[in-house]
């Protein structure tokens, strides 16, 4: 027996709505531009697995006729991956939900901050009240930008001198 409503259908997730969600993640975002993975029973375990190396961020999972059915962030060890098996937990989403879309965030970022991202997207894309008892966290576009655009002090490190003392950094890691 299902323990909930099958979730409210949103709109169809299109370029708008990808650039709304990116635009809420705003200086946090990494990685490209979302692109649909599929959440078919034969693709599935194949996309948990791409996912779990998405550690943080917003994704936008949607039904079989592109319309959105969940908007939610990760920021956890698991990450996106280890979210949606929490989700299809719930047999009526099991149902419904056919494919996801992927905002990847930096990890590093303070947990309130994909938060505030998650109410931003909501806020932009305009799905307070039209996806049913469905809530996101609400923010206002200060709050959002002191949020996004901080970095936790455990995340700022001073540079490391080059091999010629120059202190120049290496692009990428040693």
């Amino acid at each position: 027996m299902d323990c909930c409503a099958e979730p409210v259908a949103g709109p169809v997730v299109d370029a708008r709505v990808l650039r709304h969600a990116w635009t809420a993640l705003g200086p946090l975002v990494r990685g490209d531009w979302p692109a649909p993975h599929s959440l078919g029973p034969r693709q599935r375990v194949e996309t948990f697995a791409v996912l779990d190396e998405v550690l943080a961020g917003l994704y936008l999972v949607v039904d079989a006729g592109g319309r959105l059915r969940w908007l939610g962030k990760a920021h956890r060890g698991g990450g996106v991956g280890a979210r949606l098996r929490d989700h299809f937990r719930h047999p009526e989403r099991a149902r419904v939900f056919a494919g996801v879309f992927v905002v990847a965030g930096d990890p590093f970022s303070p947990p309130q901050a994909i938060e505030a991202a998650e109410g931003r997207a909501a806020d932009l894309i305009g799905l307070r009240g039209h996806m049913g008892p469905r809530s996101w966290p609400v923010v206002t576009q200060a709050q959002w930008l002191a949020l996004v655009t901080s970095r936790p002090a455990s995340c700022i490190v001073r540079p490391r001198p080059a091999a010629g003392g120059s202190g120049d950094r290496p692009v990428a890691p040693a």
